[in-house]
């Protein structure tokens, strides 16, 4: 026995050096990634599934764009088809067909540029319509667009550009792949010159030709759509019609008026509405009237130019649309309020002044105001009109800002939202605070009912309840909506519902909820399980009864589209995700609601679980339809940092089955002629003892022998994403960590905790702390450390290279570099002002600048740049929105006075984060020149050494290695 137990543990031996040595070769045979890989990888995009579940359809995009797309349609019985350079799938709810767009192959409409043929006169996607019974293709040639009813799919609406003229003597091959038979205008055109529309009727590919349309609007379940015409713009339109698809003829709605507008359609189709102007006098301030017409009936005026049957002093909101109820009782307009102003005729254009009023008692700063300057003016205030009863109800004012309603707008109540009274303080508040009031839609009158809370309510199906989360006691309440009395639901639960792991100097937000298990039972988070909230009776229990104890957070899924306040449930078991703190492992249960039983659906793995869609049929029909789904077919993926999330397709899911369902998706086999990587959590203790984990990214081919060069990446917790896939592609902003370990860098990402008042001395505590850490390990060149963040994470790698000199290079992305500057500073992508975010939120100060100036100094880097002997790369757009420009400016001139290495790529045009390609592969290729040079020894490109001239700007990139 024991010489047969040697032997096999021999034999295991050789067998464990055979397979490294294997492993080994196989990964020497791989190349490492470059710039020039990012536009192999793709994308699954736009998954698209058909009620019945048996046909599913996706797109395959580069992730760079830069490249050509394709469409995989498959069957129930395996059966596959492929459509190269397709892309945006639309699957008919029967299933019966597929409709796609086949784009302009990627590198001829790049060669036509390059050519600088016309715009007019480029290649123009195609429409392509899949029978997948038959498995026959249609095609519509020089196509802008096409569009479906949400849940009428028996059509297509096309709108197509102006045709190519045919030359002289030759067949116009677009013209002819487009003959249609036109029932509407008469004779056939040979060819149009302007854009024109065709009704494309699926089952007998009848197609109507409707020239010079203008506006459309489909009916969401019946088959018929409204359009206007205009054949001459300076004559304004021709008229406003419906059409029917069935039998594929239009009746005039009107045809009296200058302009149409706002055209809208009942779910059935039954009732129209629009707005019309009829005086064309002053085209500049038409006067609009909104015109209702019941099914077979002639339109009638609803509210007229001078603002009849509305608000005493109100006018009609041409700006915003008109729509339905989901039921169609109700017809949904805004009014505003008439607003006339005493200008002075007299004065000339460059007489007038122009000047912005800041004045301290605005409820919104100027720069706001002017990021709102669009939604201002277009801001309008809901009514409804009741065509059963001829009747319009003012619904909210200026009193209320906005409406929180019910999916399908039938509710008899709404909730009206206000923040008047704290708009000053959201400068520097956090949450922001709202008074909130029921509305009824029945009497048009509103109630206060919550004062100062951040959470706004959640409406309930049962049209008599919201649910909300009060801040101040960080509890569920329950509103009822008939008497406004309100009701502690959870406080008697011994468990937290707020973040008990948040460490902002504010009010903690709630876990969350996961919307309603039926109408009068809402789900509410701990931060591990599942409680349902009785609404009736203004009580919870506990759902998962293990989450706690395990370790694990269960969180519910809302899949169903028509209604996504329901949780999603299987065989009438509530479908769950489950999440190991410890492990992170992911996983996938059904829960009885009732006895608290759970049977798992995918027991836990070590990878990233995400439902990409669910067969909508399942779900049945009326008032059950959101209860359960009866047997659906789920698409779900599986990922991991070395599998890319790939989807997996699986029938009739019940709440016997086990989800071990068939890939169907291979979106990057190129993976495996690379170089690629492992992940691995790693735990150590930081300075003030407190026990801390982090990520470390290796090389596939890791010798622990051999000395590696590492960068430091972090936000503020990201173990979590333990299992996320990233791929290779251009940088927005931050190192991309499968490109990183491909060319053999460790990557470590630390979890930061955060003090109050504290945050730059909290990030040295964390990362300082790990980094030293895996510093001492064998593998980890010390001398060769990196440090890279974008935004906070470029505020924290800017301070820490204050404070330590470890590090041989770092990269700042965005840094705030002087608190006390940027405190007073606005926030211009969104007009508000930045200080929320010193005193409450991320900054975490938890004091005024006058309060707390000592922390504002203490904690900005740009006072601490004597102390800076780490070359530092920084990235700072002149658009940014979120922090000022000037902060970047500000470090880089203060380490340039000082002599220290210091260079600022400032992207022209962009934001806080790179939006261009071409931009985000310029920051790849400098941020990993840059780190290569400082951490592996290259040389350093002529952009590092020479810089580059204003005045060459456009001619040289300076990419070459300087090898001088």
């Amino acid at each position: 026995m024991k010489k047969y137990t040697a032997t096999r543990i021999l034999f295991s031996l050789c067998l464990g050096l055979f397979l490294f040595a294997f492993a080994k070769a196989q990964s020497q045979q791989k190349r490492a990634l470059t710039h020039d890989d990012y536009d192999l990888w793709k994308s699954v995009r736009s998954v698209q599934l058909s009620d019945n579940g048996d046909i599913l359809a996706y797109a395959l995009r580069t992730t760079t764009g830069r490249g050509d797309s394709k469409v995989v349609v498959r069957n129930k019985a395996g059966q596959v088809r492929e459509f190269a350079t397709a892309d945006n799938p639309s699957v008919t709810k029967d299933g019966r067909y597929v409709i796609m767009y086949e784009k302009v192959p990627y590198e001829a409409g790049r060669q036509e540029k390059k050519n600088e043929v016309k715009k007019k006169d480029r290649a123009k996607q195609k429409v392509l319509i899949y029978d997948t019974q038959s498995r026959t293709v249609d095609t519509i040639h020089r196509v802008k667009k096409y569009s479906m009813a949400r849940d009428e799919h028996s059509y297509v609406l096309i709108t197509k550009f102006a045709d190519l003229k045919p030359k002289k003597d030759e067949v116009d091959e677009e013209v002819k792949d487009t003959t249609v038979v036109d029932t509407v205008k008469a004779p056939e055109p040979k060819y149009n010159k302007e854009e024109y529309a065709l009704s494309y009727r699926l089952a007998d590919k009848a197609i109507d030709t409707i020239l010079h349309i203008a506006e459309t609007a489909q009916a969401y379940a019946a088959p018929r759509f409204l359009y206007t015409q205009q054949e001459d713009e300076d004559k304004g339109d021709d008229g406003i019609y419906v059409f029917d698809v069935n039998t594929r003829s239009r009746k005039l709605l009107d045809s009296s008026a200058w302009s149409y507008k706002n055209l809208s359609l009942a779910r059935d189709g039954q009732q129209a509405a629009y707005m019309a102007a009829q005086d064309s006098t002053e085209t500049d301030s038409l006067k609009f009237q909104l015109w209702y017409a019941p099914a077979n009936m002639r339109p009638r005026i609803v509210v007229d130019s001078t603002g009849r049957n509305i608000k005493q002093g109100y006018e009609l909101n041409d700006k915003q649309e008109v729509y339905f109820s989901h039921s169609g009782k109700r017809m949904m307009f805004q009014t505003k309020p008439r607003v006339r102003f005493a200008q002075d005729t007299t004065m000339l254009d460059d007489e007038r002044p122009q000047v912005d009023v800041w004045n301290y008692k605005d409820l919104r700063v100027q720069p706001e105001q002017d990021v709102r300057n669009d939604r201002l003016s277009k801001m309008g205030y809901t009514s409804m009109f009741l065509p059963s009863e001829n009747k319009i109800v003012q619904l909210h004012d200026g009193s209320v800002e906005e409406l929180i309603t019910d999916p399908h707008n039938d509710a008899r109540y709404f909730v009206g939202v206000d923040n008047n009274l704290y708009s000053v303080a959201r400068s520097w508040e956090s949450p922001w605070r709202n008074d909130y009031y029921i509305i009824d839609t029945k009497r048009g009158n509103k109630k206060l009912a919550l004062e100062g809370i951040s959470g706004g309510p959640s409406l309930a199906p049962d049209d008599k309840h919201a649910l909300y989360y009060n801040q101040n006691d960080k509890d569920w309440y329950v509103l009822d909506l008939n008497n406004g009395k309100k009701v502690n639901a959870t406080n008697a639960q011994d468990v937290a519902f707020w973040d008990e792991e948040d460490d902002h100097p504010m009010l903690p937000y709630p876990y969350g909820s996961g919307g309603f298990l039926d109408e009068s039972t809402a789900l509410v988070y701990s931060m591990f399980d599942v409680y349902a909230v009785d609404l009736k009776k203004g009580t919870s229990r506990r759902l998962t009864m293990d989450g706690k104890e395990k370790q694990r957070r269960y969180r519910t899924t809302r899949l169903n589209s028509n209604d996504r306040r329901y949780a999603t449930m299987i065989d009438g078991k509530l479908l769950l995700t489950g999440f190991d703190k410890v492990t992170k492992q992911e996983s996938m249960w059904l829960l009885d609601t009732k006895t608290g039983a759970l049977s798992s659906l995918m027991d836990s793995v070590d990878m990233s679980l995400r439902i990409s869609a669910i067969s909508q049929g399942a779900f049945g029909e009326g008032d059950d339809a959101y209860a359960k789904a009866n047997q659906p077919t789920i698409v779900y993926s599986k990922s991991s940092f070395t599998t890319y999330p790939d989807i997996y397709l699986q029938h009739n899911v019940t709440a016997a089955s086990k989800l071990d369902g068939t890939k169907v998706s291979d979106a990057n086999p190129q993976q495996s002629d690379f170089k690629w990587g492992t992940v691995e959590l790693v735990d150590w203790t930081a300075y003030d003892g407190t026990p801390l984990q982090g990520l470390l990214y290796k090389p596939e081919d890791f010798d622990p022998n051999k000395k590696y060069p590492m960068i430091a990446y972090f936000y503020e917790k990201y173990t979590d994403n333990l299992h996320s896939y990233r791929s290779p592609q251009p940088s927005a902003s931050t190192v991309n960590f499968s490109y990183l370990t491909s060319n053999d860098y460790l990557v470590f990402v630390p979890d930061i905790v955060y003090t109050d008042g504290k945050p730059g001395e909290s990030a040295y505590n964390c990362i300082i702390s790990g980094t030293e850490a895996l510093a001492r390990l064998d593998y980890v060149d010390e001398t060769k450390l990196g440090i890279q963040g974008q935004s906070w994470g470029g505020y924290q790698t800017a301070y820490l290279v204050t404070r330590t000199n470890m590090f041989a290079a770092g990269m700042a992305g965005a840094p705030v570099s002087n608190m006390t500057s940027a405190y007073g500073g606005i926030r211009w992508g969104s007009g508000l002002s930045r200080a929320f975010q010193y005193e409450r939120t991320q900054s975490r100060l938890g004091k005024n600048l006058w309060e707390g100036l000592d922390l504002y100094m203490e904690n900005s880097p740009l006072f601490g740049i004597p102390k800076i002997e780490t070359p530092l790369l920084m990235m700072h757009n002149d658009e940014d929105g979120a922090v000022p420009y000037y902060q970047g400016i500000e470090m880089f001139m203060g380490m340039r006075r000082l002599g220290k290495p210091a260079w600022l790529l400032v992207y022209n045009g962009e934001a806080h984060n790179l939006r261009k390609m071409k931009n985000k592969q310029d920051l790849s290729i400098r941020m990993m020149q840059f780190f290569d040079h400082y951490l592996k020894g290259e040389p350093a490109p002529v952009w590092m050494t020479k810089g580059r001239e204003r005045r060459y700007k456009e001619q040289t990139l300076g990419y070459e290695l300087d090898r001088d």
